[in-house]
């Protein structure tokens, strides 16, 4: 019998520091992304970390670090083909 993983917490690392487009947090893809509360992880401005905003499933965090790589991956492609 397979168990579902359940209450365990997420935290991941986020920081605009040394961004190749100088972007901030007023400008950055991602950060307009989790503002706009579609995602279970939540700014906290105090701390370079995105904590869940509740407990939630492994399925959901999981999507919602898909969704977020993607954006970032779309803004450093951007980025390498300024720089050719």
């Amino acid at each position: 019998m397979i168990k579902a993983i359940s209450g365990f917490s997420v935290v991941i690392p986020i920081t605009y520091d040394g961004c190749p487009q100088n972007q901030t947090t007023d400008t950055c893809p991602l950060r307009k992304h989790i503002a706009k509360n579609k995602t279970v992880f939540t700014v906290d401005e105090d701390t370079l970390y995105l904590p869940q905003t509740s407990k939630n499933s492994w399925e959901e965090i999981r999507s919602d670090i898909e969704q977020m790589y993607d954006i970032c991956t779309q803004c450093q492609h951007k980025n390498c083909q300024k720089t050719r």
